[in-house]
């Protein structure tokens, strides 16, 4: 078990024992999924907000057996879809490196 106590900064107490979160918190935890670069300010959440409702346009796309097996397997893990994971993926790729181009 971790057992992490001690005061840091202003942020924990020193009194309390902080040990592992029980498991129904541990697995949601788990699931949790990382947004790079997000600012966890209200200026982040608006346009983290926006990028969720940008126009789309449906498309088909032949993608590789284990490409799709990939997805299919962490949108599992994450609680998600994996067409959705698809999307941010390319959406993500498309902000970060081809705007730039």
């Amino acid at each position: 078990m971790l057992d992490i106590g001690g005061k840091v900064g202003n942020y924990m107490r020193a009194d309390i024992k902080y040990t592992d979160p029980p498991d129904d918190i541990r697995e949601s935890l788990d699931r949790a999924v990382i947004i790079p670069n997000f600012e966890l300010t209200p200026k982040g959440v608006a346009e983290f907000a926006e990028s969720r409702k940008r126009a789309k346009r449906q498309i088909s796309i032949y993608l590789s057996v284990e490409t799709i097996e990939n997805f299919k397997r962490v949108a599992e893990k994450t609680g998600g879809r994996y067409q959705t994971l698809i999307s941010d993926v390319l959406d993500t790729y498309n902000n970060q490196h081809l705007r730039e181009m």
